[in-house]
């Protein structure tokens, strides 16, 4: 008969090699998404492996729009720009 001591160290084995393979697993995958990335693949953006979240940082009241490149006018270019318009 099997005693109770030894039940115990198989769970606790099969627990640790459980979490031994999650880390190594989770460990690979990142590696494996920092070469994709170095490759600048594009096919990123629709693995379902991977999240995207796009970040703006901009002043309240801003307008994202798609195929707009933002360029900064500095303050005296623009004055230049409005006292031509007028």
């Amino acid at each position: 008969m099997v005693s109770q001591d030894f039940v115990a160290w198989i769970c606790s084995g099969l627990v640790i090699l459980a979490i031994g393979a999650f880390v190594f697993f989770e460990l690979l995958g990142r590696w494996r998404v920092g070469l994709r990335l170095t490759e600048l693949d594009e096919s990123l953006l629709s693995d379902d492996g991977v999240s995207v979240e796009e970040i703006t940082d901009a002043p309240k009241g801003s307008v994202v729009t798609s195929g707009s490149v933002a360029e900064l006018v500095e303050e005296s270019h623009r004055n230049q720009i409005f006292s031509k318009s007028k």
